[in-house]
């Protein structure tokens, strides 16, 4: 009788580790849809979507883009600091969120300088051609020609995590801020809040 038991738990044991192993293939998902994986501690795709159209739509609708000249507004990108203890890429944000706002067509953003540093260096190295005897000097980009920007974008995200026996939880906070550059006064801000819980098994992961 012990025998029996044993090689029944030796093989219900053997088909658990059989199935765990088997996973599914790899596919393509729909990102305009829920079918992504929801992680509790990590900001995944569908996360940056829902926080960039929030904040592009308040931003948008605020008003502070349009100018009363029939210039567009500049906005350079400062920093998104991450103050979580997550890898985070918040360009995955910033970029979203300047894409829409170039649509828009009530602003567009240089890519001259940002908040570390030029993000293409192309507009400064083109005018150095001027000492470059290979390049005639009449199709050379003048100095002072460069148009500087009038607002920065900038903006934090922090995280919190609680446990309550075997749920656990995120809760993420993504703080944006829109700056004037001449007074240093910020025109437009917004937060978004994201907060996603889990159980953890019994056995297992």
């Amino acid at each position: 009788m012990k025998l029996r038991l044993l090689l029944t738990a030796v093989t219900v044991g053997a088909a658990a580790f059989v199935l765990s192993g088997c996973g599914t293939e790899a596919h393509r998902i729909d990102t305009s849809s829920n079918q992504g994986l929801t992680t509790v501690d990590d900001i995944n795709f569908k996360d940056w979507q829902i926080a960039g159209e929030k904040c592009v739509k308040t931003m948008l609708d605020s008003g502070v883009l349009k100018r009363k000249d029939d210039r567009k507004t500049v906005i350079m990108i400062s920093t998104v600091k991450n103050s979580t203890n997550e890898h985070v890429n918040t360009r995955l944000l910033t970029d979203r969120i300047r894409l829409a706002i170039l649509r828009s067509g009530q602003a567009v953003t240089t890519t001259a300088v940002s908040g570390s540093g030029p993000e293409d260096n192309a507009s400064r190295q083109v005018r150095e051609l001027s000492n470059d005897k290979m390049f005639n000097k009449s199709t050379v980009v003048k100095q002072g020609t460069a148009i500087a920007p009038d607002v920065s974008l900038a903006g934090e995200i922090v995280q919190q995590k609680t446990k309550s026996g075997r749920s656990y939880e995120s809760y993420f906070f993504i703080h944006m801020t829109l700056t004037d550059l001449k007074t240093g006064l910020a025109v437009w801000e917004d937060n978004v809040e994201i907060a996603k819980q889990a159980k953890k098994p019994w056995f297992g992961w």
